[in-house]
């Protein structure tokens, strides 16, 4: 029986692929865990990245606070 996934919560979200990326690796300077969500949408279609919300930054829910104040959001 495998562990259930950790919920993610998003903490972020910008309108390319470059800017997501950076807040990842900061987050993950910072020892927290980051995905970057519809990258791949952003560079194969940019223009459908402000119609599914941007690209986004998601977290551990357990890590939404700490990163929120990593990002000063």
């Amino acid at each position: 029986m495998s562990a259930p996934m950790d919920e993610l919560v998003t903490v972020a979200t910008y309108p390319d692929v470059a800017e997501a990326q950076l807040t990842k690796e900061r987050l993950e300077l910072e020892g927290i865990r980051a995905f970057v969500i519809d990258a791949q949408t952003a560079g194969v279609m940019p223009f459908l990245t402000s119609a599914t919300g941007g690209v986004r930054v998601q977290v551990d829910a357990k890590d939404q606070a700490r990163a929120r104040e990593i990002l000063g959001t």
